[in-house]
């Protein structure tokens, strides 16, 4: 499932504690401009292993992820991976803090605090993780064995669903393991310690519905990664079209005539003419809620020619598609990427019925004619 590179000339700035852990290990810092004339520090690679990005993510040590081209269309595949790789790292941190929230309002922790009130476990204690380590590294034996407890219903439940693909099989095995993984090691400590005892048997049902959910929800990175493609070639096809108007006065050129784009794409080079786009996944401390969501900036030229086509096509009914068939169905350039954007509204109706909240905006920077259309998704 997990994917070793990313080959894509990123710009990622850093938040004031990834500044700090890389000066204190003195690591090289860049000052950075990005998209919006911003200027801050960070690295810029041409390409990037997915662990490095992964860690990063899990310590909040990222505050935007930036990619600016003349052209996407080609980096369509390591663009959905990147995109579902920052969903799935918020979502595990989210199911880090929300397992370990159930964990200290659960009776056995109730029933812990009420026999050691010098030793009491909740949301504020302060943890020697120096001493967790031990502990956990103590229970390895016991910890495959507790996985087992909470996964086993749900990977059965899985690989017997004749209904799913040996694809979508894997993947759910996969992000099962994952959100496994991502739990704090003061809550393997925990249930190790405490299997058999009464109490252990309802929290590994609670834990065990919270792991289902997240499943489902980490399930819808796909078609996210899918709509930030699709805006991203709808917004290219835009501008590609303005400038084919400019160098040969053809209105709604078929973007599909090769030495049409090639041409394009020389003068966008020439002219230092790129888009961008921004990832911000935003703050995920020990809250719930607001702090856990993915912003996805797209940022070209051309604002009300955008708006215009944006408006029209958002107001399409398209009730008629169904989740599976949306990521097989192709479109053409010169469709003008409208699949994405008709499938706007259906989108965020899955989306809802997986708990993840979607929105939509375009505006501009002032003073320009640069326009931001702005994702965002509330995991």
């Amino acid at each position: 499932m997990p994917w070793e590179r990313l080959d894509l000339p990123l710009k990622i700035s850093l938040t004031n504690a990834g500044v700090e852990w890389f000066a204190k290990n003195h690591k090289m810092l860049k000052r950075l401009q990005m998209a919006d004339n911003w200027l801050t520090y960070g690295i810029a690679v041409d390409t990037v292993p997915a662990s490095s990005l992964r860690k990063m993510i899990n310590v909040d040590y990222i505050a935007s992820v930036e990619l600016a081209r003349s052209e996407f269309s080609s980096k369509s595949s390591e663009i959905i991976d990147l995109t579902k790789l920052i969903i799935h790292r918020i979502l595990f941190k989210k199911f880090e803090n929300e397992t370990f929230r159930v964990l200290v309002s659960s009776a056995l922790i109730t029933r812990w605090n009420s026999q050691n009130p010098g030793r009491r476990i909740d949301m504020d204690t302060q943890y020697n993780q120096s001493q967790i380590d031990t502990l956990f590294a103590s229970a390895a034996a016991e910890i495959s064995a507790v996985s087992r407890d909470i996964q086993a219903p749900l990977l059965h439940k899985h690989v017997s669903n004749e209904a799913l693909s040996d694809e979508d099989r894997r993947l759910r095995v996969h992000l099962s393991d994952g959100f496994a993984r991502s739990a704090s090691r003061l809550l393997w400590c925990v249930l190790t310690k405490s299997r058999g005892q009464p109490e252990y048997g309802s929290l590994i049902l609670q834990l065990r519905v919270m792991l289902e959910h997240y499943i489902e929800k980490a399930l819808v990175s796909e078609y996210l990664a899918l709509m930030v493609v699709e805006l991203l070639e709808f917004a290219e096809v835009s501008h590609y079209q303005q400038i084919a108007w400019l160098l040969r006065g053809r209105r709604n050129a078929q973007m599909a005539d090769e030495p049409m784009r090639a041409e394009v794409r020389r003068h966008m080079q020439a002219k230092g003419d790129t888009f961008s786009l921004t990832y911000h996944p935003g703050s995920r401390g020990a809250s719930i809620g607001a702090d856990h969501r993915l912003r996805v900036t797209i940022q070209e030229q051309g604002y009300q020619i955008v708006k215009a086509q944006l408006e029209a096509l958002m107001a399409i009914d398209a009730k008629e598609h169904s989740l599976p068939r949306l990521p097989r169905q192709k479109t053409g350039h010169h469709s003008r990427s409208e699949l994405g954007l008709h499938n706007l509204s259906f989108l965020r109706k899955e989306c809802q019925k997986k708990d993840v909240g979607v929105e939509i905006s375009l505006n501009t920077i002032p003073r320009t004619d640069l326009t931001l259309l702005n994702l965002a998704f509330q995991l």
